[in-house]
């Protein structure tokens, strides 16, 4: 086999020259017995193990007993994670399944709740109310128990409260701007960690739900998964409720300036405002409440209602058409 040598000279130059010898070791002791020269460094030319040289390196030297140490170490470690890791994603999966239980109506599926965008819930206004005050209809005649809470876990009810955008616990004048005082009077937000342990869990919709309520606990699933992410982000649950409140109270605001401003309208032209164009006094007023009204679904907040005199004006409109 053939090998580089590298040694010095004594001007201190560095040369590299080769030599024909069986092994490594062969070709080293050539050069300092036949040339009279230490080398520096020999290598095979070849780039495979072919001088038989061992695979741990020059000499055949081992990797110490402390290294190997440290590599099972950080094998088992890795194994464990891993094992970690599958356990949770099973438990994850066992945790998302539908199961059923039996109760004296009869047998009831909970499913996980899907989330949902802010947004506002159309039907019953007692029926979301009632879930977001943790109240259920009274129990059919001859059962034996109440249904089960609308919201596991309070944190879920208190979310719950600001699930609709321009609608909530801090509710402005007027019984159509939020929920029933008596029922969002809660004095303070559940504490933190009560947050965490209903952020570990998800919400389940019963069969037996009212759609008001599947909408409700899906708004809800999707600010709990919007309070993982602030959270993640190094953000707390204080700072996200205050958040949460910042905006209600702007989506509030905003839609009683909408239906403030179109009272206005309504006032003016009803007191007389007359059209040089011979037009209906109301059609300005009607033209605001659709703008007002596209702006204010655009951001998920409930529309202004069609006041009498503005109802009046657009069936004559249908009628024209």
């Amino acid at each position: 086999m053939r090998f580089t040598y590298t040694y010095r000279s004594s001007d201190g130059q560095r040369h590299t020259a080769e030599i024909e010898a069986e092994s490594r070791d062969a070709a080293f002791a050539k050069v300092r017995a036949e040339l009279g020269i230490k080398p520096i460094k020999v290598t095979a030319v070849e780039a495979s193990r072919q001088d038989g040289g061992s695979p741990y390196g020059r000499a055949g030297a081992r990797p110490s007993r402390g290294g190997m140490l440290w590599g099972a170490a950080i094998l088992a470690a890795s194994i464990l994670v891993l094992l970690a890791f599958g356990i949770w994603q099973w438990a994850g999966a066992r945790n998302a399944r539908p199961y059923q239980v039996m109760t004296p109506q009869g047998p009831v599926t909970y499913t996980v709740a899907t989330p949902l965008p802010r947004q506002a819930i159309p039907g019953d206004r007692r029926r979301i109310e009632q879930a977001v005050a943790q109240e259920r209809d009274p129990p059919v005649a001859g059962a034996t128990s109440c249904a089960p809470p609308v919201f596991a876990h309070a944190a879920e009810r208190w979310l719950a409260r600001y699930a609709e955008p321009g609608r909530g616990a801090q509710a402005g004048p007027g019984a159509e701007n939020g929920l029933a005082r008596t029922r969002s009077a809660a004095s303070a937000p559940p504490s933190a960690a009560d947050f965490e342990a209903a952020l570990r869990e998800p919400i389940r919709i019963a069969s037996t739900d009212f759609t008001e309520v599947v909408d409700l606990k899906r708004i809800v699933a999707g600010m709990k998964r919007e309070m993982r992410a602030y959270l993640a982000g190094g953000g707390t649950a204080e700072q996200y409720l205050a958040e949460l409140e910042k905006r209600q109270r702007l989506e509030i605001s905003y839609r009683e300036r909408a239906e403030q401003r179109l009272n206005e309208l309504l006032k003016e032209q009803k007191g007389g405002g007359s059209r040089q164009d011979g037009g209906s006094p109301y059609k300005a007023a009607y033209a605001y409440w659709l703008k007002a009204n596209a702006q204010l679904q655009a951001m998920g907040i409930y529309p202004l209602a069609l006041p009498d005199a503005l109802r009046s004006y657009q069936m004559g409109l249908d009628i024209e058409e």
